[in-house]
């Protein structure tokens, strides 16, 4: 409690203060198992531990940083893919400065140089990046978030980073007869555990900030550990006063151009495959560390499987596993989706896409890790062959994050990645021929069936899963894929906008139609129930949270004013500018758009004495499917009640494919002083309605009450049958258990999990009675 207390300097001089204490006091152990041979098994096991407690704190730095930057940038999935693209790109400077360490500076100055730099990285505590960071308008988030990770992260990553390749150098050095890469093994075990105690442990129990301290303390006791091994190392029996060329106890060959090629492109193909898995879960479901996390912890997997043992990776049933996990992403739900369309929900099911796709990065990670190690080197090349994998990982981690954003206008980043890897397999396998049958048929077998993943994958990214007639526009951004698609008959024309796989307004060309709210906003919707039924005779301000389509501009009414957040200018410009949709420019009302993240743009205007009295707020921002965490919290909350009128009333869209977060909503407004009220609509075609879930708020219970009774009978007006509408109050006393979600604490990981509550459109509507 007290350390948290005192600034972030103060807190990286206290760690620096222990750590240089310690230090001086694990090297005096070291020394003396020197003289007594038997002190030398704790040697041993201080090196495990020195990589096992960095690569620890490596995989829950990652998290931790990603989950504080997410929500200043529209908490979109991009962010964290240029965060894993960082991360790769300082694993291999950290690798770089081992491999230049070892093999050019001598042992006895080794040990001064590296305290050196961790002496710098403890000064540069904490890496949580602070408020002050935050943006400030609509610029590019691309700069802004990478210059925030070198500001704050990158030198301690270095630092830590470099700890594997370097004690496993100094290993080497200091039992030449031992072999070190066993170290690898436990390293990636330390990640594995760091990302399964991320969001079990840590993210439901304690705050980033609470986290964040943790952390920098255990950087402090890692360096130490670290700097002993350095100090064993240098005083070695082996000590030549030379660098690791001294143990040539495995061989001395020389390593061809193609070996030194295999490594790079084998490590890139399985962190592009990592990626693209990653963005397909988040794009569909949510960015969330648990998503992130998932995906990375099963790519280390494979790492720890494949470098603990080479007898664990055997080429052909992990080829013929990652043939059918092709098949069941790839090649069965396209073929079964045109035979009975109802297939497609099956495979829409989360836990199925979780699995299939998971499988899929193992079975490949697999067998690129698997020849990744049976090409590797000698012990005098360990510093190499780890420097080529790091550079692998940040040439596809630098393509996925920074260059595919430029290069294409949708996600093609995981076919290109499997496409790679099965290119790469029969080629690794014809290196290392050796291992292979020696009969024509099963030396041919690995590029026929190359060959015939290739082919499937191309086809897959020939297949947009719309008309290419239909198809009007595309365009990928920081924040999703943009989609404009026409369906419907000739005299029935309607075009539809998509971020991803997720509708986000529809206009008819019909000019009878054509100003017509439909989709999840039509008039059998409650929004549309709400806002359609509106005193003629007032009018009123209305703020939205997302512009999509701008359809609900089809509802203003001259003299009223819409004002519309919107974080990515390309809606802005399909929306309003392009010609596209004309609902801004047609409605009588006033309109106005503000570009940027709309909690950020709410609280600028807030401390600029700006009131915007909202008579209804509505908060309708999705990037694809996913829900913007940021968006959901205490604090989001409270700029909206604060936005708000005195009789005002918030609406917020929570229709989701995956996740029930209803409730966590209606927490949510009762810590905010606010009463909600559920309301559930099925399809109503004959209004162009779809179905959808909404949660309406308000500080006056009483209001509350009289708009269940009126949104029942603006339902029936429209002749619609009872059974299509849902409406309930939440209790209290059951909305009290529910934990609040806050800027420092959210936990997605168990909405994910939780089974669908009775009240979601996929198990029935909520119940006065809930």
């Amino acid at each position: 409690k007290s350390f948290g207390q005192v600034s972030g300097k103060a807190r990286s001089v206290i760690i620096a203060h222990f750590s240089g204490t310690g230090v001086a006091s694990i090297v005096r152990v070291a020394r003396s198992s020197q003289m007594n041979p038997r002190h030398d098994v704790v040697g041993g096991a201080l090196f495990v531990v020195s990589v096992f407690a960095s690569a620890f704190l490596i995989f829950l730095v990652q998290p931790m940083v990603g989950k504080r930057i997410l929500p200043w940038f529209g908490g979109v999935p991009a962010v964290w893919m240029l965060c894993l693209a960082f991360y790769q790109s300082t694993l291999f400077l950290g690798y770089a400065y081992a491999h230049f360490l070892i093999r050019f500076v001598r042992a006895s100055r080794q040990f001064a140089i590296h305290a050196i730099l961790i002496g710098t990285a403890l000064v540069a505590l904490p890496v949580l990046p602070g408020d002050h960071w935050q943006p400030l308008g609509a610029s590019s988030p691309e700069v802004e978030i990478l210059i925030m990770l070198v500001a704050n992260v990158a030198l301690p990553f270095v630092v830590l980073a470099s700890t594997g390749p370097l004690v496993q150098a100094w290993f080497a050095r200091r039992y030449p007869g031992r072999s070190p890469y066993p170290l690898y093994a436990v390293s990636n075990l330390g990640s594995l555990l760091a990302l399964v105690a991320y969001p079990v442990l840590l993210e439901p129990q304690l705050g980033l900030s609470d986290t964040g301290d943790l952390w920098a303390i255990a950087f402090g006791v890692t360096a130490a550990l670290v700097l002993a091994c350095a100090a064993l190392a240098w005083r070695s029996p082996s000590d030549s006063g030379d660098s690791l060329e001294v143990d040539r106890s495995e061989g001395t060959e020389r390593l061809s151009a193609l070996r030194v090629v295999l490594w790079l492109l084998l490590s890139a193909s399985a962190v592009l495959v990592l990626m693209g898995v990653t963005n397909k879960l988040c794009l569909d479901i949510a960015s969330a560390p648990f998503l992130w996390i998932l995906p990375l912890a099963t790519y280390l997997l494979t790492l720890i499987l494949c470098f603990a043992s080479e007898s664990l990776y055997s080429r052909i049933p992990y080829a013929a596993l990652a043939l059918a996990a092709l098949v069941l992403t790839v090649g069965l739900p396209l073929w079964l989706g045109w035979v009975d369309p109802s297939v497609q929900s099956f495979f829409g099911s989360i836990d199925l896409q979780i699995t299939c796709f998971c499988l899929l990065l193992f079975s490949v990670g697999m067998m690129m890790h698997g020849e990744l190690y049976r090409l590797r080197p000698p012990a005098h090349a360990l510093t190499a062959f780890y420097l080529c994998v790091a550079g692998g990982g940040a040439l596809g981690g630098i393509f996925v994050g920074i260059m595919a954003p430029v290069l294409f206008d949708a996600y093609y980043e995981l076919e290109l990645g499997l496409a790679l890897a099965w290119i790469l397999f029969p080629i690794a396998c014809a290196y290392g021929r050796s291992a292979l049958p020696t009969t024509r048929t099963a030396r041919w077998s690995p590029a026929v069936v190359a060959t015939l993943a290739v082919a499937l994958i191309a086809y897959n990214m020939g297949t947009t899963g719309f008309n290419p007639k239909d198809l009007r526009y595309q365009e990928r951004t920081f924040f999703g894929i943009l989609r404009l698609v026409e369906r419907g008959e000739e005299d029935n024309r309607q075009l539809h906008l998509l971020n991803g796989t997720t509708l986000h307004g529809v206009q008819f060309s019909n000019p009878e139609l054509r100003g017509l709210a439909s989709s999840y906003y039509g008039p059998a919707t409650a929004i549309g129930l709400l806002v359609s039924n509106l005193d003629p005779e007032v009018s009123v301000r209305v703020g939205v949270i997302g512009l999509g389509a701008g359809t609900l501009a089809a509802y203003g009414r001259d003299g009223d004013l819409f004002r519309f957040y919107e974080i990515d200018p390309a809606v802005v410009r399909i929306a309003r500018d392009d010609g596209y949709f004309d609902f801004l420019s047609a409605s009588p009302a006033e309109i106005e758009v503000v570009v940027g993240d709309a909690r950020l743009s709410l609280a600028r205007e807030q401390s600029e004495g700006i009131e915007q009295d909202f008579d209804i707020l509505v908060v309708d921002a999705f990037s694809s499917d996913a829900i913007p965490v940021h968006l959901l919290t205490e604090e989001a909350f409270r700029h909206y009640a604060d936005t708000l009128a005195p009789d005002g009333l918030l609406a917020v869209h929570v229709t989701n494919r995956y996740m029930d977060i209803r409730y966590q909503v209606s927490r949510q407004g009762l810590a905010s002083g606010l009463t909600a009220l559920h309301v559930s609509t099925l399809q109503a075609k004959r209004f162009r309605s779809m179905p959808s879930e909404w949660v309406l708020l308000s500080r006056d219970p009483n209001r509350i009450q009289r708009l269940t009774a009126r949104i029942a009978r603006y339902y029936n007006r429209l002749g619609l049958r009872a059974s299509g509408i849902r409406i309930g109050l939440p209790a209290s006393a059951f909305l009290q258990d529910i934990p609040v979600w806050t800027d420092d604490y959210s936990d997605l990981f168990s909405q994910i999990l939780d089974l669908p509550k009775p009240g979601s459109l996929r198990s029935g509507f909520v119940t006065s009675d809930e």
